[in-house]
């Protein structure tokens, strides 16, 4: 990767981060109580050459069961701090928020056009305005106003799946396209090859596999690597940075001038973006940061849920096949609540509790991000007698680490004293004896404290109507063999960052 470079600017680069290490080392053991423990870093390139790259957590998994549920690890010249427990995780982010809130910054992230993504930003002005434009629009409180569209989206799910059942994955990614994009720009989509969709696609193909750990780390120690012309040979990542960006542009313009252009003919209804102007008192042209902001957030809202939501019921359609058990638990308190006569809508959730220990369930089984988004923190701290210096260090979420087959424990949504035989889907651990559900929400998966996830009220009305629908109709079986036989289900997933259901021929559908 790294031989295309200058090797006189790779030589003086190498020696500057050895001295670099050097002298924290040296501040860091003379000067302070002691590091969490963790794996000795060797020099330069510290520990990432024991990290497994593609599936990272399995790594961080090996090294939790050494050194503990606190861990330092260094990955070339980035310190990092790997927590394994919730009880950690709750203590720092939010019995500490005001100094676990912010955000470690990259150089990667403007080049792949990931600086107004709210998750990544710095804690400060900028974030502020972010936040507070997400939480008028998606606290608790409002998502009822959104009901209607995502319902909608769910019959039109239901209604493509029974036309078309084979391809399935496309129904549920459009379901959930279609459910976003209608609550944030009042956008209808009107097939899978449209246009503001492929934009979309685009853009998170490609900054979802450059922001990897290893490949940020090795651009942040390299950053000649994003100034090679794109013609130049081996400039992978350069060229990625400009497809990224010219997606980003789009993503950012197209559907936000859809809505200026229905706002100027009066024909627009209520969406996200409308709805955050008119707060702002402000036309589309009055404040230049105001329309930044809202273009911006408007495509991470959508940018943010897409994908994940897509890929959770996903996981939710493999967990069906592989425990019919569980499904038809579900079938018989559905007809048993709604009957046979009409499809579930939101206030039926209340007395569906089986439907809902699913939901729970599914997010505690396979998360789809194994790492958390890391955080850093604006002062120095210590923390049960380890020291935790200010900026240096960014903390890494190990939610989950199983490998892609479930073979292995996890730290957290895995974690055996508190989810007995976690790799087994149970929905039942989220129920009482009595059938009422346990005050476990599983919220893991959206994060804690000031940075938790600012769509997840959205998220969850999404996934559970979509999960209600789909078992209210459906049953999901192991496909058929030419030979009428069963054929194997054996799970496979991607690697990187986020991690996704692959295994797209497992499914046929029984009305």
């Amino acid at each position: 990767m790294f031989d295309d470079g200058p090797g006189l600017y790779l030589a003086t680069s190498a020696l500057a981060v050895a001295f670099l290490s050097c002298c924290r080392k040296y501040w860091l053991n003379s000067s302070h109580p002691p590091l969490p423990p963790g794996p000795t870093p060797l020099p330069i390139v510290g520990n990432i050459l024991s990290l497994d790259s593609a599936r990272p957590w399995l790594t961080l998994n090996a090294w939790r069961s050494t050194y503990g549920d606190i861990i330092f690890a260094r990955l070339l010249n980035k310190p990092v701090i790997v927590i394994n427990s919730e009880e950690i995780a709750k203590d720092l982010f939010e019995g500490r928020s005001t100094i676990y809130s912010d955000k470690p910054q990259s150089i990667v992230y403007e080049p792949f056009a990931s600086d107004f993504n709210i998750g990544l930003m710095p804690y400060g002005d900028r974030w502020r305005l972010h936040r507070r434009m997400f939480h008028q629009a998606f606290r608790q409180a409002e998502i009822p106003t959104y009901h209607a569209l995502t319902l909608r989206s769910a019959h039109k799910m239901l209604f493509s799946l029974l036309q078309d059942p084979g391809n399935y994955p496309s129904h549920v990614k459009m379901f959930t396209a279609s459910s976003i994009l209608s609550i944030v720009y009042d956008y209808e989509v009107k097939a899978k090859d449209d246009t503001i969709l492929h934009v979309i696609e685009t853009y998170l193909e490609v900054a979802v596999e450059m922001l990897t750990p290893r490949t940020t780390v090795a651009i942040e120690t390299f950053p000649f690597l994003l100034r090679l012309p794109s013609w130049f040979p081996g400039a992978t990542f350069k060229r990625a940075s400009v497809k990224c960006l010219n997606a980003a542009h789009d993503v950012k313009e197209l559907p936000f001038q859809y809505v200026k252009e229905k706002m100027s003919t009066g024909n627009m209804a209520p969406c996200f973006v409308t709805e955050t102007l008119n707060r702002a008192r402000l036309s589309v042209e009055d404040d230049n940061v105001i329309t930044t902001a809202v273009k911006e957030a408007a495509c991470m809202a959508f940018a943010g849920g897409v994908e994940t939501t897509t890929s959770t019921l996903l996981v939710f359609l493999l967990a069906m096949v592989l425990h019919p058990e569980a499904q038809a638990k579900a079938h018989a308190e559905i007809d048993r609540v709604v009957g046979k006569d009409r499809l579930p809508g939101f206030d039926d959730r209340p007395a569906l509790p089986y439907v809902e220990a699913i939901l729970r369930e599914t997010l505690r089984w396979h998360p789809i991000f194994p790492l958390g988004i890391p955080s850093a923190t604006t002062t120095s701290d210590i923390y049960k007698g380890y020291f935790i210096p200010k900026g240096w260090y960014h903390t890494v979420l190990a939610k989950v680490a199983n490998d892609p087959d479930y073979q292995g424990l996890s730290a957290m949504t895995h974690d055996e004293t508190k989810y007995p035989s976690p790799e087994e889907f149970k929905p039942e651990r989220f129920l009482h004896d009595d059938g009422s559900l346990t005050n476990d929400r599983m919220h893991l998966g959206f994060g804690w404290g000031r940075r938790m996830c600012v769509g997840r009220h959205v998220a969850d009305a999404s996934l559970w109507i979509a999960m209600a629908s789909f078992l209210a109709v459906f049953s999901a079986h192991k496909a058929l063999d030419s030979h009428g036989m069963d054929i194997p289900v054996i799970p496979k997933y991607t690697t990187g960052v986020a991690v996704f259901v692959k295994s797209h021929l497992f499914l046929r559908l029984v009305r």
